[in-house]
């Protein structure tokens, strides 16, 4: 091969090498480390082996410019869903349902916004900025909490947002401090102790999950947040594998509120559980 030829493949190899090269990271444990001493937030791309909109988000979207350019300041990881390790852990983390999914993480794992489903480069690097902006006026929120005072309603909607961000002990405590002042209204009392509740139950505090509603019980027996937690009982049992006990917690909710509007989930999830714990029997 002449000279000038060789140089140009050499070139052009040289190039396809670079641009192959993979700036992805496959642990969530040294994603949150970079993100930590660089102050970036991090990228997860949420896939499996089985998934095409995932292979496909791969070709077609991350070589573009587009993504390139709005993720260039991120941390960027990717993790199969059912690798039986981070990734999966993540993804039951995050309550991740369908694939693909993204989400936009702060270096302690907070949620700045999470992007389902396929979309072509310029859609879904909209789609990041949307996410960021709608961060941004939260924390705007969270530095001017101070002045929320007596505005308990303003306190228990941003306490919810913590917890819908996945920063349950931020929620947590927020929730607790709610419940603890006086003259609390019984709406937002009632919310709380259900918000507090379900916060315990998705950061696996069973034991508090459940007196928490024990505590709810003491102060109120009816009303929409009352049968909600009435139904996190149930939840709760599921979480911990108690399928007999989960079962029981929901024929006792469907005999105490045979009028709620949740009685017609209890009775789609019912059957199933009772299938469930008939085939365990018969093993």
């Amino acid at each position: 091969m002449p000279v000038r030829k060789l140089a140009i493949f050499a070139l052009a190899l040289a190039i396809s090498s670079t641009a192959s090269a993979s700036p992805w990271i496959k642990s969530y444990t040294q994603a949150q480390k970079k993100a930590k001493e660089t102050n970036r937030f991090i990228f997860v791309d949420l896939f499996a082996d089985w998934c095409g909109w995932c292979h496909k988000f791969e070709q077609d979207v991350i070589p573009s410019e587009a993504f390139q350019k709005v993720t260039d300041n991120m941390v960027l990881l990717r993790l199969n869903t059912e690798d039986q390790a981070e990734g999966t852990n993540i993804s039951r983390r995050y309550n991740v349902t369908s694939l693909p999914t993204f989400l936009v993480l702060d270096a302690d794992g907070m949620v700045v916004g999470i992007i389902r489903g396929y979309q072509v480069p310029n859609d879904f690097a909209t789609s990041i900025k949307d996410v960021q902006g709608r961060y941004n006026d939260f924390m705007k929120k969270v530095s001017t909490e101070n002045s929320f005072g007596k505005d308990f309603q303003k306190r228990l909607e941003l306490a919810k947002e913590f917890r819908a961000r996945y920063a349950l002990p931020q929620a947590e405590t927020r929730f607790k401090k709610i419940i603890g002042e006086r003259n609390l209204p019984v709406n937002v009392r009632d919310e709380t102790y259900y918000e507090l509740a379900l916060t315990q139950m998705m950061a696996k505090k069973y034991d508090d999950s459940l007196g928490t509603i024990q505590k709810f019980a003491a102060v109120q027996n009816k009303g929409e947040p009352y049968e909600k937690s009435r139904l996190l009982i149930g939840d709760v049992y599921l979480q911990e594998g108690k399928f007999d006990k989960a079962v029981a917690e929901y024929r006792s909710f469907k005999a105490s509120f045979p009028q709620s509007q949740f009685v017609k989930n209890v009775d789609m999830l019912l059957p199933q559980l009772e299938r469930q714990i008939a085939t365990t029997k018969k093993q």
